[in-house]
């Protein structure tokens, strides 16, 4: 048995994966839950919103695009409540029936503006789906403010007549506003149906125009996604992708470490005692409990009074509330330990993170995959593998990042799953350095070639393979973790048999058969 658990590393963790066919893309959209947008993928899913619900219910584009603005572009709750109460609805949103706006009086050529009190032409004057007349003027004035004041008023016009519910369409808004003022309402428009979704949101990346479009199942617990800029964030949360953490942990340990003067002013708290005389802090290594600060002042580590007065009397009476507060200072100060020691494993992790997404956007935006292609005289799409296996790489480090964060607050009393959890940190390392030697080392020799190596295709079946392989390995292993690491127990797995309840959880995950687990990658 000890001779079997010492195979290769490679053939270790490779068992119990069942591969896909190779010829099917690893970046394939199939399974994902969600699509990133841009900005005219958009703009075609509003304006085909917006159509749908004008079909639908059998009213203007105008009205159809106010009633989404007002129920959050939600198409089917839009169609729930109008056929529920069509009266409630138009009230509501301020859908007059009378939607052709009334110009001037048949017996009179002018008209005065009930705003400014001008006497205008009638055709110089603008109404809502209302009978309110205003000068173009004043009309002007009133949008360009309503503009300014932000696509929450803008958005959800409503004519300038106190008591009137009438609302202001977009196309009255475009041919009052100025050109600036125009492009910003349909800057505002075109916004809310992100920002006012309850179903997409804006790729919190610096400077990304992207946004994410997300399809709840009500059944994945993993909420992560990564944009078509490479950053990968919690839909839920809006923070950094953080399985296999939960929100709230993920919150609490961020939040936590971005008040480093507080946590500095905790350790301070934990380890040291100011001095009776100066105030100076003072921390105590060991020795005994008799004390002289820098200023010269000698007292009692335990008492803190003169130690002319204590001369080690306090150790002879039973100070109870000072036993219990040393033991309350060293439980402290194990607490802060071991935050300092995974926060610093944690940022550590972050930057090789970040350094190996630097060296994907260098290698995708720097042109090697064109020259690859140029090279080999094959279609840019058949070397996607390269950027699917960095973009598994980063994935990798991120999860490697996480469970650290995951391990500080796993208690204490759960023995087995602390070392179930330490012994799945060196397997997914391993999966990773084999990983990351295969993205870096090997594949640079194909690209700093200058003519067709003949091994090629075979190194690319190779890292497609590796690939699937660190998707699945990391997969099971963060299922696992989300899980809980319920069926870790300390009786039926010990340290030893750590290694199978790993191989377990990822046949039970995949449904793998054990004549499938040798797998050659060269």
């Amino acid at each position: 048995m000890e001779k079997e658990d010492e195979t290769t590393h490679e053939d270790d963790w490779i068992k119990g994966v069942e591969m896909n066919s190779i010829d099917h893309k690893i970046t394939s959209k199939e399974q994902q839950h969600y699509t990133v947008l841009s900005e005219s993928d958009i703009k075609r899913h509003q304006d085909a919103d917006i159509k749908q619900v004008s079909c639908v219910l059998l009213i203007s584009i105008v009205f159809s695009c106010l009633l989404l603005v007002h129920h959050e572009w939600s198409v089917l709750k839009v169609q729930e409540v109008w056929f529920d109460d069509e009266e409630r609805v138009r009230k509501a949103v301020g859908l007059l029936k009378q939607h052709k706006p009334r110009v001037g009086f048949p017996n009179s050529k002018t008209l005065t503006c009930e705003i400014c009190l001008d006497v205008v032409l009638c055709d110089k004057v603008r109404s809502a789906s209302c009978d309110h007349l205003y000068c173009i003027d004043c009309w002007k004035k009133y949008v360009d403010t309503s503009i300014n004041d932000g696509p929450n008023k803008c958005l959800k016009l409503r004519c300038p007549q106190p008591f009137c519910d009438a609302a202001v369409g977009g196309d009255m808004i475009r041919e009052l506003a100025s050109e600036s003022q125009r492009n910003k309402y349909d800057q505002f428009l075109f916004r809310s149906y992100v920002e006012n979704n309850k179903k997409v949101k804006w790729c919190p990346a610096p400077d990304c125009g992207y946004a994410v479009s997300y399809e709840a199942d009500g059944v994945r617990s993993n909420s992560d996604v990564t944009c078509l800029c490479y950053h990968s964030f919690c839909w839920s949360c809006g923070e950094e992708a953080h399985s296999p953490v939960d929100c709230e942990i993920a919150k609490h340990w961020i939040m936590k470490n971005d008040y480093e003067s507080s946590e500095n002013s905790a350790w301070i708290l934990a380890n040291t005692k100011p001095c009776p005389k100066c105030k100076k802090p003072i921390e105590k290594i060991d020795g005994y409990v008799h004390m002289e600060c820098m200023c010269g002042f000698q007292f009692c580590w335990l008492c803190l009074r003169k130690w002319s007065n204590c001369c080690y009397n306090c150790i002879h009476f039973p100070y109870k509330d000072i036993y219990k507060k040393e033991v309350k200072r060293n439980m402290v100060s194990d607490y802060l330990d071991d935050c300092t020691h995974y926060f610093e494993s944690w940022t550590r992790t972050n930057l090789i993170r970040k350094d190996a997404l630097n060296h994907l956007k260098h290698l995708m935006n720097g042109g090697h995959t064109k020259r690859l292609s140029m090279l080999y005289q094959r279609s840019e799409d058949d070397f996607e593998f390269i950027e699917a296996a960095w973009q598994q790489v980063i994935e990798c480090i991120r999860v490697l990042k996480w469970i650290y964060t995951y391990r500080f607050y796993l208690p204490k009393s759960e023995q087995a799953k602390i070392e179930f959890l330490g012994y799945s940190q060196r397997e997914a390392k391993t999966v990773l350095e084999t990983l990351c030697y295969c993205t870096d080392k090997e594949l640079s020799e194909f690209l700093h070639a200058s003519e067709p190596k003949n091994t090629f295709d075979d190194f690319r079946l190779k890292l497609m393979k590796l690939t699937n392989v660190s998707k699945t390995y990391f997969e099971n292993l963060v299922r696992a973790l989300e899980n809980g690491l319920t069926n870790v127990q300390v009786k039926k797995y010990g340290v030893s048999g750590l290694k199978r309840r790993l191989r377990e959880i990822g046949e039970s995950s995949t449904g793998m058969k054990k004549r499938n687990r040798n797998i050659n990658l060269n």
